[in-house]
């Protein structure tokens, strides 16, 4: 019976260092693939993938201004450096709750488009995008 539990402690404390051997070998191992593998070369789509799905840009040729602000229940976007089409007016709270969405075509790119609000007092975010072009300004309603 000594001899038994002697070999179990034995083999016991050689399983802690082999165990902390093996892992620490096979972390290494999968950190160090080469780029022939195909796991590696599924990564490397998906990050392609990732940056394809970035959402818009922000560009420097594009402007909204939102007057009057602080406002109650009537406002006017002036926007300008769009390209003609369809754009997307959303306003948000600041917890991220889209209180409105509104498509709205702009005829030159260049315009004044007025809206009607039933807001809450508070601070909103209004933001018009079209496919790669955002603009966001922060709006108070009173």
């Amino acid at each position: 019976m000594i001899i038994a539990n002697d070999y179990v402690l034995y083999t016991k404390s050689m399983l802690k260092p082999f165990l902390l051997m093996f892992i620490s070998l096979t972390t290494v191992h999968c950190f160090s693939q080469s780029g022939e593998n195909k796991d590696s070369t599924l990564k490397t789509s998906r990050i392609q993938f990732a940056a394809k799905v970035i959402p818009a840009v922000v560009s420097n040729s594009t402007t909204l201004k939102v007057y009057p602000n602080p406002a109650k229940n009537k406002i006017t976007l002036d926007v300008s450096g769009f390209e003609p089409g369809m754009v997307i007016v959303k306003i948000a709270d600041t917890k991220g709750k889209i209180w409105r969405v509104d498509n709205r075509l702009l005829t030159n790119g260049t315009e004044e488009i007025a809206m009607f609000l039933l807001l809450q007092p508070g601070i909103y975010f209004i933001s018009i995008s079209e496919k790669n072009k955002v603009v966001k300004k922060k709006l108070i309603v009173l």
